[in-house]
């Protein structure tokens, strides 16, 4: 039953946080140097250059884009804290606790969707439908490659590796 709920806790991270923790004692990277570590360019770079951003809509696409992550800024604070407390508290988290992150990963995740969807709006506005849909496309890889980044540190998601790794290689040894 425990390893159920926290299966349960580690898909709703999964689902819901673009956080960083590398290991309990790690240091956290920002958001936006994990995503130069992993594509080797910045989140502006990318950005701009997906999307096709010209010289002249750059200016106001940068403010948007710099005020969106800084608004986003405080929920990915938040869901950092929060899995630096699952890390922090594998071995010994019981349920009311696994309760309340639960619950705080929900709610910091309805507030985030609350403002892509402002932003998208405002998207439209500057890059119109098409792009607005692929500058959130962009935003949701990118915060889904940063979370697996993560994720793969995390304690529990290492044992899910190691035994997959295993599993895989008894697979090789069996087809052989």
């Amino acid at each position: 039953m425990r390893h159920f709920k926290l299966l349960c806790l580690l898909a709703a991270i999964v689902t819901c946080m673009p956080a960083s923790a590398q290991d309990s004692t790690a240091a956290i990277l920002p958001d936006n140097d994990i995503v130069l570590d992993l594509f080797g360019r910045s989140r502006e770079d990318l950005f701009c250059n997906y999307l096709k951003v010209s010289r002249g809509e750059r200016p106001l696409f940068l403010e948007a884009l710099s005020q969106y992550e800084t608004e986003k800024d405080p929920y990915i604070q938040e869901r950092i804290a929060l899995l630096k407390v699952y890390n922090e508290k594998y071995t010994s988290l019981d349920e009311p606790m696994m309760n309340s992150l639960t619950k705080n990963i929900i709610r910091n995740d309805k507030e985030f969707v609350a403002l892509q969807t402002r932003f998208y709006r405002r998207m439209i506005k500057l890059l119109g439908g098409n792009r607005a849909a692929m500058f959130f496309q962009l935003d949701n890889y990118l915060e889904l490659s940063t979370r697996l980044y993560i994720q793969d540190a995390l304690p529990f998601i290492r044992e899910l590796e190691s035994d997959r790794k295993m599993a895989v290689a008894r697979l090789k040894t069996n087809i052989h």
